[in-house]
């Protein structure tokens, strides 16, 4: 994501500072994202659950 990051900056001739503060929403998705998935189990296990694998 880091490498992204960066290439996109110098694609866009901008540079991190400015960019920066629109990706702190992203970056709040995704640690959220993960603390579900790893400390509720049942979000997990739906995938699983639905196909008839579990």
């Amino acid at each position: 994501m880091g490498n992204a990051l960066f290439v996109g900056i110098k694609v866009g001739r901008t540079t991190l500072a400015k960019v920066m503060p629109y990706m702190l929403m992203y970056y709040a998705a995704i640690i959220l994202g993960l603390l579900l998935v790893t400390y509720i189990p049942a979000v997990s296990m739906v995938l699983p659950q639905v196909t008839g694998l579990v």
